[in-house]
């Protein structure tokens, strides 16, 4: 009973191999899932890097703007100095989230096409693997009774009915088994080039959530900034001394009240000071505009640590990495489709031979029954 037991296991075998492209086709389409929804927060990063990069150079300008009024000057400075270091990496993620912009959308598209073709795929696989085991099942089965038979000519003419159509399916299986293997091969080496970006791709969840926390930070800190320019464009007037006001009547000149003199100057000019006025006016000034911008400026707080935002060099990674695996998927996939009539073929011989096992084993079981 040779030819039955090397057959029994190189059905085993092939039926693993089978199984194995099944499952690894489910776990692509899978992968393939998550994929796609992750790279619908491509677009939601894009438009926030912009909103982001606009916001630094905006805050930058901004704060060099205020960093002129002494009392919050020393940390404008080093607000604005980490508001430069986030600059270069954030402008550096905007050109790579725009080039990522530029592939997201043939790779979803790509990502729609192969998820079509698995439906297809798994349907076969799984009809396959069902005749694989119910032949592996009839032939265990007939290889089992046929051992329990006494010594003899029923034994040995069994035994040589059922090595015959053994022998018959055993290259069949074979030859077959050797495309699964190189199908499996190159459906494991695409899902590998696919494993390798998922954890690229499903960080961008992550950058979008720490864009989210810089913006949160940064635009309260702009409203503040805000709020500071325009206060110092702000006019200060004060009174200081003044002359009689002369009126006339019948020609004659009398004094007929008091005219004020005022000084006014903008706040950005007080501070920066040079006014040419005497010093008694100059303080009254100074102390208006203290007046005046010390609600504003206890409104603005800027002494905190602007968030990070790690990972962003993943856009970079994305941007050049993102098209490969997706090919490979498709391409492997396009060959598990394109070798599907062999698949068909093996179907159709195993239900063929698995018919004559069962007619031995049906009259193995007749011998016993006897």
């Amino acid at each position: 009973m040779d030819s039955a037991n090397q057959l029994l296991h190189d059905m085993s075998d092939a039926e693993n191999h089978t199984s194995q492209i099944e499952s690894n086709v489910k776990a692509i389409d899978s992968d393939l899932k998550s994929v796609d929804q992750d790279l619908l927060i491509s677009k939601k990063i894009n438009t926030n890097l912009k909103d982001l990069n606009s916001a630094l150079v905006e805050a930058n300008e901004l704060l060099e703007i205020v960093s002129i009024i002494p009392e919050i000057g020393a940390e404008a400075s080093e607000m604005k100095d980490a508001v430069v270091a986030l600059q270069t990496p954030v402008s550096d993620a905007l050109a790579a989230s725009n080039k990522v912009e530029s592939v997201v959308g043939p790779a979803r598209t790509k990502i729609e096409q192969v998820e079509k073709k698995v439906a297809q795929l798994d349907t076969e696989l799984l009809k396959l693997m069902n005749a694989e085991n119910q032949f592996i099942t009839v032939l265990g089965d007939a290889i089992h009774c046929i051992n329990a038979l006494p010594a003899g000519d029923v034994k040995n003419n069994l035994t040589s009915g059922l090595d015959t159509p053994c022998g018959a399916v055993i290259p069949i299986v074979t030859n077959f088994d050797k495309v699964q293997v190189d199908i499996l091969n190159t459906i494991n080496s695409a899902k590998s080039e696919l494993d390798g970006i998922m954890g690229t791709v499903s960080s961008l969840v992550s950058i979008n959530n720490s864009i989210d926390a810089v913006l949160n930070v940064l635009n309260p800190l702009m409203s503040g900034l805000n709020s500071v320019k325009n206060a110092l464009n702000h006019t200060i007037r004060i009174p200081y001394g003044g002359y009689p006001k002369i009126c006339k009547k019948w020609g004659v000149p009398y004094p007929c009240g008091w005219h004020t003199v005022y000084f006014s100057f903008s706040v950005e000019q007080i501070i920066k000071g040079g006014l040419s006025v005497i010093g008694p006016v100059e303080d009254l000034l100074n102390k208006a505009m203290n007046a005046f911008l010390k609600p504003i400026l206890n409104a603005l707080h800027l002494n905190f640590n602007l968030p990070g935002i790690p990972g962003l060099g993943n856009l970079t990674k994305l941007a050049t990495s993102l098209g490969a695996p997706l090919t490979a998927v498709e391409n492997a996939l396009d060959g598990l489709v394109g070798n599907l009539s062999a698949f068909e073929d093996a179907y159709n011989q195993f239900q063929k031979y698995e018919a004559e096992l069962a007619n031995v084993n049906k009259e193995c079981l007749t011998n016993h029954s006897s």
